[in-house]
C-alpha cells in the first residue's frame, strides 16, 4: 500500500469556479513547499489558506463579502491538528489574513475561539502580524459582479507526522452583523484526528447542526474510503444545499461538491 510522505489538499469554496483552480495550485504548491523544508502540517496549511486569503477571487480575505449593512466584512478562520489542538476567530474586523490570528490561538491562547476586538487585542498582545484590510480594497472585491458567496477556503495536510487543517470565510452575502457559519466549530467545518483531515465548505449553518466535518471523519474510523465518505456527505443534505469537501488520510484523498469548485492536490509517496 502507497503511504504520503506529504500531501495536501487546497479548495477555493463550495460553487467557485474550477476555471479558478490556479489559485489552489499556488497555495498547494507554497504549502508543500512549507513542507519539503521541514516545516509542519499546520504551517503548509495555514501559508497555504493565507494566499487564497490574498487572492480576490475567492470568498475570504480581501474577496470577502459585505454584511447587510452594505458596509462592514467580519471575517471568520479556523485550523486544528491531529494531536487535538484548534484555535479560531470570528468575526474579525480589518484584517486581511484572519488565519494568522487563528493560528495564534491555537499556539498562545488557552482557549480555542476569540472573537471580534478582543480576537485583534490578543493578536496585538502576541505581537502577531496583522495586514490591515483596507476599507477600499475590501469593500470594491466585495462588490465584484457574479462573486459567489461559497462562504469558505480551506485546505488539509499531512506531513509524515500530523495531519492539519485550516479554513477562512469572508462571510455569507448581505448576512447580518455577528452572522457566523460553521468555520470557527471543531467537528463542524474542519476536524482532523490520527486517521485523517476533513475541511467543509458551503451553506455554513447546514454543515454546522450536522456537525459535518467531525460526521465524515467518523465514517473514515470506520474504514470508508475518502472517496466513499465525499460522495455520502452530499446525501445528507437537500438538493438546494450548497456543499463541497476535501478528505485527507495517510495514503488517499478526494474531493467532491455539488456545484463545482476549484481544488487542487499535491502529493509526495514514500
Amino acid at each position: 500500500m502507497k503511504l504520503f510522505q506529504r500531501a495536501i489538499l487546497t479548495h477555493a469554496g463550495a460553487g467557485s469556479d474550477p476555471q479558478n483552480s490556479d489559485g489552489p495550485q499556488s497555495a498547494a504548491k507554497a504549502g508543500m513547499d512549507l513542507m519539503s523544508s521541514g516545516q509542519s502540517a499546520l504551517d503548509a496549511v495555514v501559508h497555504a489558506v493565507r494566499c487564497l486569503e490574498d487572492d480576490p477571487r475567492f470568498n475570504a480575505g480581501v474577496g470577502s463579502q459585505l454584511r447587510a449593512d452594505d458596509q462592514t466584512i467580519q471575517l471568520d478562520a479556523s485550523c486544528m491538528t491531529s494531536d487535538e489542538k484548534f484555535g479560531a476567530v470570528a468575526c474579525v474586523e480589518g484584517v486581511q489574513n484572519p488565519i494568522d490570528l487563528a493560528q495564534g490561538v491555537l499556539l498562545h491562547s488557552p482557549y480555542i475561539l476569540m472573537v471580534g476586538q478582543g480576537a485583534r487585542a490578543f493578536a496585538d498582545e502576541q505581537n502577531i502580524r496583522v495586514i490591515p484590510l483596507g476599507g477600499a480594497a475590501g469593500k470594491k472585491a466585495a462588490e465584484k459582479s457574479g462573486t459567489p458567496s461559497c462562504d469558505t477556503v480551506g485546505a488539509v495536510a499531512y506531513d509524515g507526522k500530523l495531519f492539519a487543517a485550516a479554513l477562512s470565510s469572508g462571510g455569507l452575502e448581505k448576512a447580518a452583523l455577528g452572522r457566523v457559519g460553521d468555520v470557527p466549530f471543531p467537528g463542524c467545518g474542519l476536524f482532523c484526528g490520527p486517521i485523517g483531515a476533513v475541511a467543509c465548505t458551503g451553506d455554513g449553518e447546514f454543515i454546522a447542526v450536522k456537525v459535518l466535518a467531525r460526521e465524515v471523519y467518523g465514517w473514515l474510523e470506520q474504514g470508508m474510503s475518502p472517496g466513499d465518505v465525499v460522495q455520502k456527505a452530499l446525501t445528507l443534505f437537500d438538493d438546494a444545499v450548497d456543499i463541497g469537501l476535501i478528505v485527507l488520510t495517510k495514503n488517499e484523498f478526494a474531493s467532491s461538491a455539488r456545484n463545482g469548485m476549484a481544488w487542487s492536490h499535491l502529493t509526495e509517496i514514500k
